[in-house]
């Protein structure tokens, strides 16, 4: 296998963590309480975008671990990367927690900041905590993905497919934000990494749009029947990770697999900031940083105005970049700390010990 990455997975990873922070708009900015909306056509048209909207952004979570099953599968053990990725998880957890405690002018007691030093063992952010526990177990899973026949992969795919599957028994053995389904998501990535092997031309993109489309379509008209129609609420959260969004981000992530990015400046800038991603989701959905965020927006006054959509795009798009910033810089001071080094120093270390045994 090739160490490069496919740019387009790079693009991916960018395309996927600017709909996370969309989703967010969505879910922390609009709500899903069911406010009714105004008899106007503005407000119609921004709750029949809301819909689709949704249908597009919510697959980003799926896209993240699918992207990580695909290269994961691949790779040899890498312990040194569950601290990498821990470290700027704690990072930013403290240092925003810190920054509240001087600056807010709000009580913040230091049991927040103990909670705060521990990211992981609190819950602070759900998707760091079962995405580290993932680069964890990835070593493991692999070995299984490796060691059975394409048709047993399947079945296993199947297996997982019937245990994490909402309408299936996902309900009862899984969840949306379930490690079970995490785990899922790794193995079809993994397959795909491993034996998919799509000919033809690449209509993933087309597919993606169109299954959006169809399910924004199939709410609306769930909402209609349930509501009526100038009493409809603006959003109702049944587009969970392990439901029918599924396909919709299965459909984008192979059309990134399959899509042959050009050189050029623009993909090249979109790799270079692929990295800093993490970062986005670490400091906007952070449990202080997030209300006061999405508050200061006040999204819900723009309901019924023709300024909805370009408030949505403005204000996710200076949230995504100057995030990306941030991060950038909290990466240059890791280099200057070597703090990388360090982590890789003690990797090899330990690598040598226990190979030695």
């Amino acid at each position: 296998m090739a160490s490069k990455r496919n740019p387009s997975f790079e693009i991916l990873r960018v395309v996927a963590m600017f709909l996370i922070v969309v989703w967010h708009f969505l879910i922390h900015g609009i709500g899903n309480k069911p406010l009714g909306i105004a008899d106007n056509a503005p407000a119609l048209f921004n709750l029949c975008s809301i819909e689709l909207i949704g249908c597009l952004s919510k697959i980003s979570t799926n896209c993240y671990i699918l992207i990580s099953g695909y290269f994961l599968i691949a790779s040899a053990a890498k312990w040194r990367k569950i601290p990498k990725t821990w470290m700027p998880i704690f990072f930013y957890s403290v240092v925003i927690c810190i920054a509240f405690m001087l600056f807010s002018g709000r009580h913040i007691g230091w049991e927040r900041l103990g909670e705060a030093a521990l990211p992981l063992f609190f819950d602070k952010y759900w998707f760091a905590t079962r995405y580290v526990a993932l680069v964890a177990l990835a070593p493991f899973l692999s070995i299984v993905a490796h060691n059975i026949s394409r048709n047993q992969y399947l079945t296993l795919l199947a297996i997982l497919f019937a245990l994490n599957f909402n309408i299936l028994l996902g309900q009862h053995l899984s969840g949306n934000n379930s490690m079970l389904w995490f785990i899922f998501l790794f193995y079809v990535g993994g397959y795909i990494r491993l034996h998919f092997k799509a000919t033809g031309k690449n209509n993933f993109g087309k597919y993606y749009f169109l299954s959006a489309i169809v399910l924004a379509i199939f709410f609306q008209a769930k909402r209609i029947m349930l509501y009526s129609l100038h009493d409809a609420p603006f959003m109702i959260d049944y587009h969970d990770n392990n439901g029918i969004e599924f396909v919709t981000a299965l459909c984008l992530f192979l059309w990134a697999a399959r899509w042959k990015s050009p050189d050029t400046r623009f993909v090249r800038s979109m790799a270079r900031i692929a990295p800093f991603t993490f970062g986005v989701y670490l400091l906007h959905d952070n449990e202080f940083i997030r209300p006061l965020l999405w508050q200061s927006i006040h999204a819900k006054d723009f309901y019924d105005s023709w300024l909805f959509l370009p408030l949505l795009a403005a204000s996710t798009a200076t949230i995504f970049l100057c995030c990306i910033a941030i991060d950038a810089m909290r990466d240059r001071l890791f280099r200057l700390l070597r703090i990388n080094g360090h982590i890789d120093a003690i990797a090899d270390k330990l690598n040598r010990r226990f190979s030695k045994e």
